[in-house]
């Protein structure tokens, strides 16, 4: 009798382990048929963020940055208990040490809850370090989130901040609804701006500022941060304007030296002038550096080029019509809790930076009729 007992504990055993690994069968769909939210310019590779072969001035080291899909998602609405992403990942793709997986590779989901607000639901990665040698080995299907309640779900899924896309699925339950629906934000706004733009050390893809602003306002931003490389080009200026943004937010003070900023901002201004003559342009002067609380020269060189950007901002907005500047003190606050590497802070200080700037930027954009 128990040598009965045990055989049917272990049949039992052995239906259930066999039902844990059956997977869900799913049906796939490529995002390019569903809604790219943060996409401003035209591009051959759709989640390239210009083409940069027609570029001619970029450097390599741009052309490398502005592949990678950072500020891009895709938006849709779907019945489905369960989504897989199925991504192929090209060789302008990096990792640094402060940063995490999550966010330089992997994938972010929100979905609209009964409120209308957007809502954290999942963030997913595959455990490789991205480099040249195992790119081939990022590109399998990656369970985005699986065993949600039934019903219909608004969803955004950000894209990888440092990796270049080749082509993206969106995996659904075998028979499930997927589908396309309207860009869920208004507007077209250009953010041009440094690694604290691109997303540095972000917890998630959809964790950087512009997207924390996009969410809590509802305004479509279009991301071009730039790790390293905001130094107010202005051959970038004309080729962000070509695309005719409503608007155009600066994080420009964070990498160029005081002379690059001074020799720069009025050819950049004036380049994007050339093709919109009346969007305006914002500037936010940059945030404060942890790195300088013990360190006397960084101190020095940090308060010497915020007082600089102070003192020259005021006359720059003066001399053109639709230019201004954002000045909000201690926008990722005073308790010194938010930075990951001494520069760039964790969602959190992205969190408060766009909770600061967000009341100055809706007054400026409410005068050209921009709400």
């Amino acid at each position: 009798m128990k040598r009965i007992f045990l055989a049917v504990v272990c049949l039992a055993m052995a239906v259930s382990v066999s039902a844990q690994k059956q997977e869900v069968k799913l049906d796939y769909v490529n995002a390019t048929d569903l809604t790219l939210v943060g996409k401003l310019c035209e591009t051959t590779n759709p989640y390239h963020r210009v083409e940069v072969e027609n570029i001619p001035e970029l450097r390599k080291g741009e052309a490398v940055l502005l592949r990678m899909a950072s500020g891009l998602a895709i938006a849709f609405k779907t019945d489905s208990r369960t989504i897989y992403v199925n991504a192929k990942y090209g060789p302008a793709s990096n990792w640094n040490p402060y940063a995490t997986l999550a966010s330089t590779t992997g994938f972010n989901l929100f979905i609209k809850n009964d409120e209308g607000e957007w809502t954290w639901a999942a963030s997913k990665v595959h455990r490789i370090t991205p480099n040249k040698n195992n790119y081939e080995k990022l590109n399998k299907p990656l369970a985005l989130i699986k065993g949600m309640a039934k019903g219909e779900k608004e969803c955004l899924i950000y894209l990888p901040l440092y990796a270049e896309l080749l082509d993206v699925e969106i995996g659904v339950e075998e028979g499930a609804n997927i589908e396309k629906i309207p860009n869920p934000f208004r507007h077209k706004i250009a953010v041009f701006g440094s690694s604290f733009t691109h997303g540095s050390c972000a917890s998630g893809a959809g964790l950087t500022w512009p997207a924390f602003l996009s969410r809590s306002t509802g305004l479509h931003l279009c991301s071009f941060g730039m790790s390293g490389n905001s130094k107010l080009q202005p051959y970038l200026g004309a080729e962000f304007a070509k695309a005719k943004p409503d608007a155009l937010i600066c994080d420009a003070f964070s990498n160029p030296s005081i002379t690059q900023i001074s020799e720069r901002i009025r050819p950049f201004i004036e380049a994007v002038r050339q093709e919109c003559p009346n969007i305006p342009i914002i500037f936010l002067n940059t945030i404060y550096r942890e790195s300088r609380n013990f360190i006397p020269s960084v101190e020095k060189k940090e308060q010497k080029r915020i007082e600089y950007v102070e003192e020259l901002l005021p006359k720059i907005a003066k001399e053109y019509k639709g230019v201004y500047f954002v000045n909000v003190p201690d926008q990722t606050g005073t308790d010194h809790v938010t930075s990951a590497d001494g520069i760039h802070p964790y969602s959190y200080g992205y969190h408060r930076w766009a909770q600061a700037i967000e009341k100055p930027i809706m007054k400026i954009l409410k005068k050209h009729k921009i709400k």
